[in-house]
């Protein structure tokens, strides 16, 4: 196994993950190997009567210690089905954690719903059916958060945005990191030349587009921040609160407006 970190779309199988070698416990430190955390998931998966139809995963940290995997649910639905997000070290680095989101088939892309719900840390007191069972409350947990998280998504298709709000937002991203400047060639080229709709539903697909190639260690906290970015722009809209930088962008386009000739 390289040390290497492994991050974007360099990803690894299911088996590769359970190669990872495991790290001996200490008096106070046990961690569990990453097999056993999928095997405690899928388990809770199954219990609330849903099926794991892809998986996919990152590792990261000396020898693999560090985990990232993305497993889609088979919903019946051919735009869009809902994505569960695990993570896992061995290395203290991080608690063991899942996370919802809901991927859209269309281009790809893929969506998380706020932070983790963490699990608990490795301590000596932690056993396999004691994981078994806070992953399966998890799981109960966010199937509810989906549900939402769906009725919100879907709900973005009801504000249309004008494009000196949708370059507001836009400037937001990269000043909050969601994306880096870099990727702005991108992002301009699939939402202002009308690959999407022109609404709060067709930036946060086209946000979500350009991010589907970045770290999937850190998508959910990008995904996290887009969305709170979004919420903020729809309290905006309808406390009806004045945007400096949206008169900025209004004075620049009449400053540049070509004058008439009498």
């Amino acid at each position: 196994m390289s040390n290497a970190t492994l991050f974007g779309n360099n990803r690894v199988t299911e088996a590769e993950v359970f190669q990872v070698p495991s790290v001996p416990f200490t008096r106070t430190f046990k961690p569990f190997h990453h097999k056993q955390v999928i095997d405690a998931v899928r388990t809770g998966i199954n219990a609330v009567g849903l099926e794991v139809a892809k998986t996919e995963y990152v590792l990261a940290g000396k020898e693999g210690t560090r985990l990232f995997g993305v497993w889609d649910m088979s919903t019946g639905n051919d735009e869009l089905c809902w994505s569960i997000g695990i993570r896992n070290s061995m290395d203290k680095s991080m608690a063991l954690g899942i996370c919802a989101g809901t991927r859209v088939f269309v281009c790809e892309n893929l969506a998380f719903d706020g932070e983790f719900v963490a699990l608990r840390k490795h301590t000596k007191g932690l056993t396999l059916e004691e994981l078994e069972f806070m992953a399966y409350r998890a799981i109960r947990c966010l199937v509810g958060r989906l549900t939402k998280f769906q009725a919100w998504h879907e709900g973005l298709k009801t504000y249309e945005l004008r494009q000196a709000d949708a370059k507001i937002l836009l400037v937001e991203l990269i000043r909050q990191n969601v994306m880096p400047a870099s990727w702005f060639p991108r992002f301009y080229e699939l939402y202002f030349n009308d690959t999407y709709e022109q609404t709060l539903w067709g930036f946060h697909e086209t946000a979500t587009n350009v991010l589907k190639d970045a770290n999937l260690l850190t998508l959910p906290k990008k995904n996290r921040l887009l969305n709170a970015i979004l919420n903020q722009h729809i309290e905006d809209m309808q406390a009806e609160l004045p945007s400096s930088l949206g008169d900025f962008y209004e004075n620049r386009a009449r400053l540049t407006a070509p004058k008439a000739i009498n």
